[in-house]
């Protein structure tokens, strides 16, 4: 490509109508989407803090049961205490008995949650003993399985589904600051209990193993997992290339998986080192990560501990992702779970583009486009479809990275991202598009109602339609329409300008800013013919876009354009750029170098020339150096340009 400065000048087509603010590309303001983020908490829930939970229990392969005990300590509000507190839990898992602060108390256990009346205390301390065989919920929740005809236990509680399994306040908002986990399996055959955290102690008490994971780090209720089989285990040591602190990389797999798991999984090193660059230190470095097989079809990002389906490298890629987006900051509603998902499908795209290229980034962005309509901004947060929704809350919403990265500009891109994973207030918590949209805004100092209002709450993407032409004096002028009937999009849009000069083909590209229904722009000082003129041509934008055909057919032109002789002074080689304009038809063009005193030195060519684009070639070999005069003449038009020849 060659770089060139240019003059540029925005024109507002003539019948095109100023857009307000609000109604740019919505169907609805920004501010009122935000207002009406869903919580499925009840009032009662809304009004408790979660600090800790300690699960601890058995399960019984013969019998599909699970016999646990959970502890939970939290705060209530002052300023509006709670009437109860309320736990989540399916109905059919029974509640033997539960002790408020040491005391058994009574509890009403209907319609999925535990009720326990609240005493005064600001504190409070549950233990509550269960039982039962946990229903299927969602994509599993707490699943006995098999694998090789041996018991297999494997748990997904994403996004409702650890209630279904044990008691808990399960809501993506309320992060308890560390969890306990016993876990407690027959001792043969050999069991392996994986779970999040560090692993304290296994221990054997005749013919049952205990296992006691602890997680330290703040957490919410979906990403609590087990992993349960005669794993093949394996570990190695991790580096931080930000602290140098280490940390223990742990893989769990099926024996029959081990030779493929083991090839892939030797890339986790090096992806937890390109992250830890790009977004910041691996956030639960003092305890691990790692992964462990399970009968699901694809992977869920439990925190320092991802499930898998398989050992793909995609699949490998997107659930480390999720250690920064959704496991330190997790979404605060399901309304918002882009900010999980998006993120980690945009995590495979840089992945992606670091071991392939920035074309290849580019193809996995083109192949992850959707076209469809829909709202990243998931209006239904009880509805799993609407939540996973792949199209939407994964690839549609990894293109709004995508447009941001163009937007701002890559440095300023990676700033916000480092700057979300590390504010104060969010790492570790909980986070909202408007969370978001404010650290956008605070780094690179612009805003962006506009734009989180057309990809995040609109539905629509752009559809534009482009014409081009040149007029006098090498002028070209560039109409862009948006001809969607639901709005206007506002976004800056790249021009790529191709053309030849001589024997050379080039091209630029610029940048404009286009938020009308119609606009017309205009570029000068271009040093090539330009033949063709595309929008976007790198696809940064998710968007249709179409051409109108032989726009060139409206250049108003003189008889013919003639572009200065390039290079100039040259030592070889001199080109001239002609166009005949199509209104005009075939011209008998003569073109002559005159020496400086207008004497004729050679004539170059005499004949017909068909409407278009033309160059022609002076070699001025064997000539002395000095001035000279290339003259193109017609009929009823004469151009003549000095040019300097140095040998």
């Amino acid at each position: 490509m060659k770089h060139i400065l240019f003059s540029f000048i925005l024109i507002n087509f003539s019948f095109a109508e100023d857009i307000e603010l609000k109604n740019v590309c919505s169907h609805q303001n920004s501010s009122n989407r935000w207002a009406s983020e869903t919580s499925t908490l009840t009032d009662n829930q809304d009004k408790i803090d979660i600090s800790f939970y300690e699960l601890d229990i058995d399960i019984d392969f013969s019998s599909n049961l699970i016999f646990g005990h959970v502890l939970i300590e939290g705060t209530k509000s002052v300023v509006s205490p709670p009437d109860y507190i309320e736990l989540d839990l399916y109905n059919n898992m029974v509640v033997d008995s539960v002790f408020l602060n040491d005391l058994q108390v009574s509890f009403l256990h209907e319609f999925d949650l535990i009720k326990i009346p609240a005493e005064n205390n600001f504190t409070f301390s549950l233990k509550i003993f269960y039982h039962g065989t946990p229903e299927d919920c969602g994509a599993g929740g707490f699943k006995f399985d098999k694998h090789l005809d041996i018991d297999h236990v494997w748990t997904l509680s994403e996004a409702y589904c650890a209630r279904s399994w044990w008691p808990c306040k399960d809501d993506p908002s309320d992060k308890a600051d560390s969890v306990n986990i016993k876990v407690t399996v027959p001792s043969q055959p050999e069991f392996i209990v994986a779970s999040n955290g560090l692993l304290e102690s296994a221990e054997v008490n005749g013919n049952k193993r205990t296992f006691f994971w602890k997680e330290r780090y703040p957490i919410t209720t979906y990403l609590v997992s087990l992993a349960i089989y005669p794993y093949t285990v394996w570990s190695e040591q991790y580096i931080s290339p930000i602290s140098n602190d280490t940390m223990v990389i742990e893989h769990y797999v099926f024996p029959d998986r081990y030779e493929t798991s083991y090839v892939n999984y030797s890339l986790t090193d090096d992806m937890l080192s390109f992250f830890s660059n790009l977004f910041g230190e691996y956030p639960f470095i003092s305890e691990k990560y790692g992964h462990a097989d399970f009968k699901w079809g694809g992977g869920m990002e439990h925190q320092t501990l991802s499930s898998m389906g398989s050992s793909s490298q995609n699949l490998m890629v997107h659930e480390l992702g999720h250690s920064w987006w959704g496991n330190l900051i997790t979404c605060k509603t399901f309304n918002d779970i882009w900010l999980n998902e998006g993120f980690a499908r945009y995590c495979q795209a840089l992945w992606i583009e670091n071991i392939d290229g920035k074309q290849a980034y580019l193809n996995f962005m083109n192949n992850h486009a959707y076209y469809g309509n829909g709202t990243i901004y998931v209006e239904n947060p009880s509805s799993n479809s609407q939540i996973f929704n792949s199209n939407l809350s994964y690839n549609k919403a990894s293109w709004v990275l995508h447009m941001l990265r163009h937007k701002v500009g890559d440095e300023i891109f990676f700033e916000i991202l480092r700057g979300y994973a590390s504010n104060d207030s969010l790492a570790y918590n909980a986070a909202s598009t408007s969370d978001f949209q404010k650290v956008c805004e605070d780094i690179s100092g612009e805003d962006f109602e506009q734009f989180f209002q057309q990809w995040i709450y609109g539905d629509r993407y752009p559809k534009y339609e482009l014409s081009w032409w040149m007029e006098d004096d090498y002028i070209y002028k560039v109409k862009i329409d948006q001809i969607q009937s639901y709005g206007i999009f506002s976004m800056p849009i790249d021009l790529k300008f191709s053309g030849t000069a001589g024997p050379l083909s080039m091209d630029t590209t610029i940048v404009i800013q286009n938020s009308s229904a119609s606009h017309i722009y205009e570029v000068s000082g271009l040093d090539f013919f330009v033949e063709n003129v595309t929008i976007d041509p790198d696809n940064w934008i998710l968007k249709e876009a179409t051409y109108v055909e032989n726009s060139i057919e409206n250049v108003v032109a003189e008889e013919i354009n003639v572009d200065i002789a390039y290079p100039n002074p040259f030592n070889s080689n001199s080109n001239l750029n002609f166009y005949i304009h199509p209104n005009l038809g075939s011209l008998l063009v003569q073109i002559n170098v005159l020496d400086a005193m207008g004497r004729l030195v050679e004539n170059l060519i005499e004949k017909e020339f068909q409407p278009g684009f033309h160059t022609h070639l002076w070699n001025a070999k064997g000539k002395p150096s000095g001035i000279y005069f290339i003259q193109l003449s017609t009929d009823n038009y004469i151009n003549t340009q000095k040019v300097l020849y140095l040998k």
